[in-house]
């Protein structure tokens, strides 16, 4: 189970397919011996990776990638203590997100619902029986939650408070996300499988708390979004009156504008869903128009529902698509253009393209450069490390150099993981007059503990930038310099 949580539980699963944990895992899992600063790590900075909200790029989520060190002090804790930590989730009756290990699934550890037509079915089948439905939603979530009240959800609030020095588990955990995010006790990494457990443990308890007061709670939770239902408006009211003092303990809040209550009947599954779902695109001479029909639907439905992920949902099926010949530049050019409507979608736009390159269409170079080099323009003065990213990865991918302007923008930030895409497009003489000097002063031996970390260690190993002074930063350091000795690589493409 640990050499599946480094492996496949570790980087976020937003960051393009190059970066990998698979040799980290195969490192740490099967060693015998390890330097002491894995069983006991100090405290690191988070590596920062800023991801676009469905519908609208000013409005952004922070991924994290913990530093190696402590990622692995929290996963051991986490598999060590599986029996424990899974049975506590496994007790809630309400949660569709409950984390599950999956020793053949993509992740290690994902939802119990990780399909949402599940989630589809479960509704139906509540709502079939209940006249008033409760929704809910806790506000900014991940980033809200108080460290030690993971303590409290295992060993309750008294106990943990009481015992705050004691060798509790709630106590190990709970020092551990601190060392992971510099000390912080406010908010938990966004990305990683350990994270999934950590909510799951919290809202467990709480909702442990709801049962107590409300009988026969009846209803799903899928994460932190709650729809329970009641026979009428007045135990409606008193359940939410409850939920939100439930909440408190854990000192946390509903988000008002997500919280409601209403009577059905209702969609059971998003319309804009089943429109896009269910519009077919026909493989003869109607295809242009069908084309063209698709995308303009797919454009009204993000202005009719900005906060939705609409182009994401809609581009999946040109992953396996194959258009006739005499639609490619068409079909090119609206992927582009959905792109350049909703940043969010340009990792589908990018994994269309790589899919049709890969079924031997012949796609427009001139195109391809203009397109990504401006995405890149357009994102990197705005710190859009997730647009950046898939943009470099897909220039990478088709080969194509990057504008002058796009190269002259990439100089300028400070993100490990664009950092890193830009030195090796740099390397393969996509981006000959990139300007390094900001990343070379990240090649010191703090470096591998601040934010930068992963840029100032993959730099090194990949041959790229020079330790500061001379020397070797990484090999001097004991826990890095055990990683590079095993030959690992966070960047493969």
């Amino acid at each position: 189970m640990l050499a599946d949580i480094l492996g496949k539980g570790y980087f976020p699963v937003e960051l393009p397919p190059c970066f990998t944990t698979a040799q980290y895992s195969a490192s740490l899992a099967g060693a015998t011996t390890l330097p002491p600063g894995f069983g006991n790590p100090r405290q690191a900075q988070l590596c920062n990776f800023s991801l676009a909200r469905a519908g609208n790029a000013r409005f952004r989520r922070t991924l994290s990638i913990v530093n190696p060190v402590n990622f692995y002090h929290l996963a051991k804790l986490i598999t060590d203590h599986w029996t424990t930590l899974n049975a506590m989730m496994s007790a809630s009756i309400l949660s569709q997100s409950r984390a599950v290990y999956r020793p053949n699934g993509n992740r290690a550890l994902s939802a119990l619902s990780y399909n949402p037509g599940n989630l589809v079915q479960v509704r139906a089948k509540i709502r079939g029986t209940e006249k008033v439905i409760l929704t809910a939603d806790i506000s900014d979530f991940y980033h809200s939650i108080y460290t030690h009240s993971i303590a409290w959800a295992l060993h309750t609030k008294a106990h943990a408070k009481a015992n705050q020095r004691a060798r509790l588990l709630g106590n190990s955990l709970d020092k551990a996300i601190q060392n992971a995010q510099h000390g912080q006790t406010i908010g938990i990494p966004i990305g990683p499988d350990t994270s999934l457990v950590i909510a799951e443990l919290i809202l467990s308890a709480l909702e442990s708390g709801l049962r107590k007061r409300i009988p026969n709670l009846r209803g799903f939770r899928f994460v932190d979004d709650f729809e329970l239902c009641f026979q009428n408006y007045a135990a409606a009211e008193k359940a939410l009156a409850v939920l939100q003092e439930e909440l408190l303990q854990f000192e946390l809040r509903l988000n008002p504008r997500k919280t409601a209550i209403f009577v059905p009947p209702s969609n059971l599954e998003l319309k804009w869903v089943s429109d896009l779902r269910l519009f077919r695109i026909r493989d003869n001479a109607g295809q242009k128009g069908d084309l063209i029909a698709y995308f303009d639907l797919m454009t009204r439905l993000l202005l009719e529902h900005p906060n939705e992920h609409v182009s994401k949902y809609g581009l999946q099926r040109f992953k396996h698509f194959k258009p006739k010949q005499a639609n490619l530049e068409l079909l090119q050019s609206l992927l582009f253009h959905i792109g350049a409507a909703e940043p969010g979608s340009i990792r589908e736009v990018v994994e269309a393209l790589i899919h049709l390159s890969s079924e031997r269409y012949q796609l427009d170079r001139k195109m391809l450069k203009e397109a990504l080099s401006a995405v890149i323009i357009r994102s990197i003065p705005l710190g859009h490390h997730y647009e950046t990213s898939w943009a470099i990865w897909g220039a990478i991918k088709f080969g194509v150099a990057l504008t002058p302007g796009a190269i002259k923008s990439l100089s300028t930030t400070d993100n490990s993981i664009v950092a890193i895409l830009a030195l090796d497009a740099r390397s393969r003489g996509l981006a000959r007059k990139l300007q390094i000097d900001r990343w070379e002063s990240r090649m010191r031996a703090q470096g591998l503990r601040e934010e930068e970390w992963l840029l100032s260690y993959e730099a090194n190993v990949q041959g790229w930038l020079g330790t500061v002074g001379g020397g070797d930063h990484v090999t001097s350091d004991p826990d890095f310099g055990f990683l590079k000795g095993s030959g690992v690589k966070f960047y493969v493409p």
